[in-house]
């Protein structure tokens, strides 16, 4: 490699170090309240540490084709360092910052999606059904009247005619309307007493 080579070299894995500082306390800021002691937190920080050493690779493939020398490594900790010591502070500042735009910029979106999708849906599916509800009733007495006006005159009738029968056809039916009546209690007891048998 050439000097020059050598040198973006050195400056891409300093700026790799910083990077990677910033990419170690944005994650940790953004899964904070995880469970440690979960089994996805191997699954967390194994896609992370690939992630990082992928970039990193790619950084230093862009620069010197991937050629792996000792002050690589010397640098990036040295950015590292360097992150740690003079832009740490400010960076989490920036994030915090960041966050809260995002957050708030969210909590709007959100607010919009109730106020546009979920409360008119909402109204839509209560006025459906109280419209469902009315027009049910109003079948359903509709239903009750015409039924009422449409057998009124039958019933009317057969009273009339129930009041011109003389007695002995009268006798007969309600001793026929009492013959069924037993038939039907011996059969209904029969059938209970079937049940409980078994």
């Amino acid at each position: 490699m050439t000097l020059t080579t050598q040198f973006m070299t050195m400056i891409a894995m300093v700026a790799g170090g910083i990077y990677t500082g910033a990419a170690i306390d944005t994650f940790e800021r953004l899964f904070r309240n995880r469970n440690k002691r979960s089994w996805l937190e191997f699954a967390w920080q194994s896609a992370f540490w690939m992630t990082q050493a992928a970039f990193l690779f790619f950084l230093l493939y862009s620069v010197n084709y991937g050629e792996i020398r000792m002050y690589i490594f010397v640098a990036l900790f040295c950015g590292y360092a360097g992150y740690r010591a003079l832009f740490q502070r400010g960076y989490n500042r920036i994030l915090e910052a960041g966050i809260r735009v995002v957050m708030g910029i969210l909590r709007f979106l959100k607010r919009l999606f109730d106020i546009f999708i979920v409360w008119p849906l909402t109204t839509l599916i209560i006025i459906s059904k109280n419209v469902l509800i009315w027009v049910y009733r109003i079948l359903y007495k509709g239903i009750f009247i015409v039924f009422t006006v449409v057998f009124y005159p039958i019933l009317l009738l057969f009273r009339i005619i129930w009041k011109l029968l003389p007695e002995k056809i009268k006798k007969y039916f309600l001793q026929l309307a009492g013959f069924y009546d037993t038939i039907k209690n011996i059969i209904v007891n029969k059938w209970n007493g079937k049940d409980k048998d078994e």
